[in-house]
């Protein structure tokens, strides 16, 4: 044999070889991008051969990019490629491929910025029915007055009164706070005595507000309620800016009762300082020297139906005063308790409550609950 003819051959052999290991020794491309960060699959293994190289390992999987808002999740790892099989001459196990790299985990998404807080509302003012305490001065007030009977000058003039703070009362907490004015033929301690005709002390409303309310039962000068010169209106706000400096009072919630002589002083209050007043609730009362004042004011009354001293049509017309100012119409509702009535189509927050029961010259045997339950609405 020539030497031509055996390079021919080697050379042909050699050909050989080269093409198949080329065809079967390489493994596969990088496994495609996994959508959301899935790594890619790695390449197949390569068989065994001679001079079969390992297959290439899969390249990692591109980084998922994380969704708006949430976290993108992790790219699954690449799966091992086996090395790729080669042919001829003597078998040589390639080496597998490397393992792929997992996905990157994807960002977080950015965190939403929080909302601005709304702003406050502004305070209701005292009228407008129910809504959050009006503390007074009072309430930073370092010492506080005691229950029992006290005085206070009035232009010259020394009155007397009765206070009685909540049991456990909070210097810190604004309460509401009721006048009670006694009658004609009785005093203030007969108020705080709860003595007949009343139902209780304070006119049983007391035990009715549970300890929720300062009381003060102020004191007459010896002709009673007459107002005579504005004395008793007054003697009454010079009580109530000494209250509202030394205790802590819900400015919002000044209210006034009485009966007999006491509820045309209460009746008074409303037609002369009735900004100073949420509520006023009258028993056995009339209006006396006129009535000014022309704002709303709610208003509770009572009256036996024989009272022999201060006529029911005198309760009735002082009545329609408040029923005419609260813009209510002539048209009632039974209201609680039974007897009662309630004007209809009143100014929101101004209601009219009339009250006419089989009796005389006394509080109704349901003043208490009844007062409290008008009240204590505001």
């Amino acid at each position: 044999m020539s030497i031509s003819s055996t390079l021919v051959r080697s050379a042909g052999r050699w050909c050989a070889a080269l093409l198949v290991a080329s065809a079967l020794g390489c493994g596969s491309p990088t496994g495609a991008t996994g959508s959301g960060g899935a790594g890619a699959s790695a390449g197949s293994s390569g068989s065994s051969g001679s001079s079969g190289t390992g297959g290439t390992g899969g390249g990692s999987a591109a980084t998922g990019t994380g969704g708006a808002g949430a976290g993108g999740a992790a790219g699954t790892s690449a799966s091992t490629g086996a090395g790729g099989a080669g042919t001829g001459g003597d078998t040589v196990t390639g080496p597998g491929g490397e393992t792929g790299a997992a996905g990157a985990m994807g960002a977080a998404g950015a965190t939403g910025a929080a909302g601005a807080k709304g702003a406050a509302g502004a305070k209701g003012t005292a009228g407008s029915g129910g809504g959050a305490p009006v503390p007074s001065s009072g309430c930073s007030a370092t010492t506080s007055p005691s229950s029992g009977m006290a005085t206070i000058d009035v232009s010259g003039t020394t009155r007397q009164y009765i206070l009685t703070l909540p049991a456990g009362y909070d210097p810190h907490h604004a309460y509401p706070l009721l006048f009670a004015f006694h009658g004609g033929s009785y005093d203030a301690q007969w108020v705080v005595d709860g003595d007949p005709p009343q139902s209780g002390p304070y006119y049983g409303i007391q035990a009715e507000a549970n300890e929720t309310v300062i009381l003060v039962a102020p004191q007459a000068l010896s002709g009673s309620w007459t107002n005579q010169n504005g004395q008793d209106v007054a003697y009454v706000d010079a009580m109530l800016s000494r209250f509202e400096s030394q205790l802590c009072v819900d400015q919002s919630r000044i209210f006034a009762t009485g009966f007999s002589f006491g509820a045309i002083m209460t009746i008074a209050l409303g037609c002369n300082d009735s900004a100073k007043f949420r509520a006023v609730a009258a028993m056995s009362g009339k209006i006396m020297n006129g009535c000014p004042d022309t704002r709303p004011l709610p208003y509770w009354s009572s009256h036996g139906m024989s009272d022999p001293t201060i006529n029911i049509s005198l309760g009735e017309a002082a009545r329609d005063t408040f029923v005419q100012r609260n813009h209510c119409s002539t048209q009632t509702a039974p209201s609680s308790p039974a007897g009662c009535v309630s004007y209809q189509g009143c100014d929101p927050g101004y209601p009219v409550v009339w009250c006419p029961f089989d009796g005389v010259h006394q509080p109704p045997p349901f003043a208490g609950s009844a007062i409290w339950a008008f009240l204590s609405q505001f």
